[in-house]
């Protein structure tokens, strides 16, 4: 089974029919659901309950799978900076999804078997201008990641980050065609990267154990890293 965090992503419904001709899964989302309905799909809303319910869903399966999804972009230069976006921000990209696995961890470590999967920006790993929460949750991912393959290496349960680069999304559609072609640019491929190599990488990530503690960047080449 996987559990996908953020399953409003737009890059996640591009690719979810794939994921569900193979797999149950139970999908978190924030705010309303807009994605597709299928018998092997769950959706669950974040709120207070949610944990007592995937617990109940997951009690009796052998594979758990998780993967985070969710991000949560803040605007403003430090000079302006807000305490409570940032905390929001950090609570929606990283502190959920430590909730979520805090349920999910124990089955695993029972099972002998658990992939987690992490999704990041290799451009505001390094730092972006007037997203400091969401730069700030991102770059933390490769110590949070580290720390659950070290916890759980002995147990057949493996941490890694996909770091993404420019899709075709809402967000860089709302971006002007100037900025567009100067980000594109900046990238080895001088395209927009295609959603399968997710998929892909998704399968092999569950598939070896061997893939361990890795940052798997999936950007194009992003010479602004």
């Amino acid at each position: 089974m996987i559990i996908i965090n953020g399953i409003n992503s737009e890059i996640i419904k591009k690719i979810l029919s794939k994921f569900l001709k193979k797999h149950r899964i139970i999908g978190i989302y924030n705010s309303a659901y807009t994605g597709p309905k299928h018998k092997n799909l769950t959706i669950l809303k974040k709120n207070q309950n949610i944990y007592k319910k995937l617990d109940n869903l997951i009690k009796n399966e052998k594979k758990i799978i998780f993967i985070n999804f969710a991000a949560k972009r803040d605007k403003g230069l430090i000079l302006k900076f807000n305490k409570k976006i940032f905390l929001d921000t950090i609570q929606n990209n990283i502190i959920d999804s430590l909730d979520i696995l805090k349920i999910l961890l124990p089955y695993m470590v029972k099972n002998n078997f658990g992939r987690v999967i992490f999704t990041s920006s290799s451009t505001a790993e390094n730092g972006s201008v007037g997203n400091l929460g969401y730069s700030s949750s991102k770059s933390s991912l490769k110590g949070i990641s580290g720390t659950i393959a070290k916890e759980y290496r002995d147990y057949n349960i493996t941490s890694n980050i996909l770091s993404l680069g420019y899709f075709n999304s809402r967000m860089w559609t709302s971006l002007p065609e100037k900025n567009k072609k100067i980000l594109i640019l900046n990238t080895l491929k001088n395209k927009l990267c295609d959603e399968n190599a997710i998929y892909e990488i998704i399968n092999t990530l569950i598939k070896f154990n061997s893939i361990n503690m890795s940052t798997i960047f999936i950007d194009g080449g992003n010479l602004q890293k």
